[in-house]
């Protein structure tokens, strides 16, 4: 049983829209990349990664927090910075240094393994011509084909991804809902993707149970 767990709350962790939002070399997602001709009183906030204490998370770039009970466990930060390969004995500024060239930022996973269920957030660069053409809508759409042929070849059946417009926080998302079974259980995943600045957050909620995810929709305030 252990072992199911750990594949269906590793299943959305590796959830991204980067294979849909097109390939090349990304620009430095710290400079300053501004689209739809905003002026320099309105570009985007600093981007900055968020921090989890008392099982709080906030994350004042993307403006999103997330209140979980006490039952829920954060990564730390060494299990986050091990998400996005950086281990070892590095300093600050090689950290710095190795998120700034990265593609894809894991900045938050936290889980209830009693109940199967987990939510993580991971954040993708984007260069000028992504921010330009980014259509959230038809990059997840494009997602759903993909998502059943790498369901099927992890042993899931009965696989259904769709997609829909969810509201979180009184704020309406692009998202994916997707239901699987494995050994005869039943997986139910939804995942909602908003653009900020130069990066694409992906926000990824896993169960075991079918009315877990509203509840954990629940847990999120968003500016």
């Amino acid at each position: 049983m252990k072992k199911l767990l750990a594949v269906l709350l590793t299943l959305i962790l590796v959830f991204s829209l980067c294979g849909c939002l097109g390939g090349g070399n990304s620009d430095d997602v710290r400079g300053d990349i501004n689209s739809g001709g905003q002026t320099e009183t309105e570009k985007e906030p600093e981007f900055s990664l968020g921090k989890a204490t008392n099982n709080t998370y906030n994350n004042d770039f993307l403006g999103i927090s997330c209140t979980l009970p006490s039952e829920w466990v954060f990564y730390n930060d060494e299990q986050i910075l091990q998400l996005n390969n950086i281990v070892g004995d590095v300093v600050d500024e090689d950290v710095a240094e190795k998120l700034k060239n990265a593609n894809i930022i894991y900045d938050m996973y936290a889980t209830y393994q009693n109940e199967g269920s987990s939510i993580n957030i991971n954040l993708e660069k984007l260069n000028a011509a992504q921010i330009i053409t980014l259509d959230i809508k038809k990059s997840l759409e494009a997602q759903i084909e993909g998502i059943k042929s790498s369901y099927q070849n992890m042993g899931y059946t009965d696989i259904n991804a769709t997609y829909q417009k969810i509201t979180v926080d009184g704020k309406e998302f692009d998202a994916l809902k997707i239901t699987a079974k494995i050994q005869g259980i039943n997986f139910y995943t939804t995942v909602f993707s908003f653009r900020k600045g130069n990066y694409l957050a992906n926000v990824s909620l896993g169960s075991l149970q079918t009315d877990k995810i509203d509840t954990f929709l629940s847990y999120f305030t968003i500016k």
